[in-house]
């Protein structure tokens, strides 16, 4: 429980550390969203994806992954969902927010620079296919925000919704976790479940483990979600689930030095 405290100072400092006048008008459009949002309106909560980017880089796509392959877990989404288990559709489809939000066009290198995350954007949250190049890292984020972020509480700041995401992966470390439970990436074989167990016994609350197959279709960990509620408090998962892969099953976990 004493590192699940670390997570919710964070998590308190990136509440705190927003401009009061910011936060105010933050606050009344996450009302108006609850009040006049169409459909089914606001999210219940959100899933943080983090995945591990050699699993994202040795699937055989068109496309190649910038080298060397980052060796940290990474953000690949944080998407907002409705109880128990749906992910909301973009604001173009559902009008989850009553408010208009900020277009994609917004999210500049200027932009991010000013609210102080641009580096870490770079860092935690980059565009595997080409991260040091910034128009890439644009589009990615840029998507994000589209599919996802505009369906937060703040519509109209992108550096809120980002903000949310960074504070997790920054407070977590995932590699660790795995690693102190005897879970490393070598290219062996592990139980889906201990990757689940070994996250959940840290944490103290239920994730979720997704799987993919590389280029040899080989089955293999790619990613664990973490649920976060609307006020940006870790929760446990509806249920601990795995998606591409079984419980039981003996998935790898692929190593960033090896092919």
């Amino acid at each position: 429980m004493e590192k699940l405290s670390v997570v919710a100072i964070a998590v308190l400092v990136l509440a705190c550390s927003l401009p009061l006048t910011i936060a105010f008008q933050s606050l009344d459009i996450y009302k108006l969203s609850l009040q006049f949002a169409k459909h089914r309106g606001i999210f219940d909560y959100y899933k943080l994806s983090m995945e591990w980017p050699k699993s994202v880089c040795n699937t055989g796509g068109s496309e190649e992954c910038e080298t060397p392959i980052k060796a940290n877990f990474t953000i690949h989404t944080l998407q907002p969902y409705y109880r128990p288990d749906n992910s909301v559709p973009p604001y173009n489809e559902s009008r989850c927010n009553s408010v208009p939000p900020s277009p994609p066009e917004r999210i500049t290198a200027a932009y991010l620079r000013r609210y102080g995350i641009l580096d870490d954007m770079i860092k935690f949250w980059p565009n595997q296919f080409g991260y040091s190049n910034i128009d890439k890292n644009l589009e990615f984020w840029r998507y994000q925000w589209s599919r996802a972020g505009q369906c937060s509480p703040y519509p109209v700041y992108p550096d809120f919704y980002f903000n949310v995401a960074l504070t997790y992966i920054k407070s977590i470390d995932l590699l660790k976790i795995l690693e102190s439970s005897g879970i490393h990436p070598n290219n062996e074989k592990y139980e889906a479940s201990a990757f689940a167990k070994a996250i959940e016994e840290e944490l103290g609350v239920k994730v979720q483990i997704r799987c993919n197959k590389d280029v040899k279709n080989v089955t293999q960990f790619y990613e664990a979600l973490l649920c976060i509620d609307r006020f940006n408090f870790l929760e446990s998962c509806s249920a601990t689930k795995y998606y591409g892969c079984s419980e039981t099953e003996k998935i790898q976990f692929p190593s960033v030095g090896l092919v």
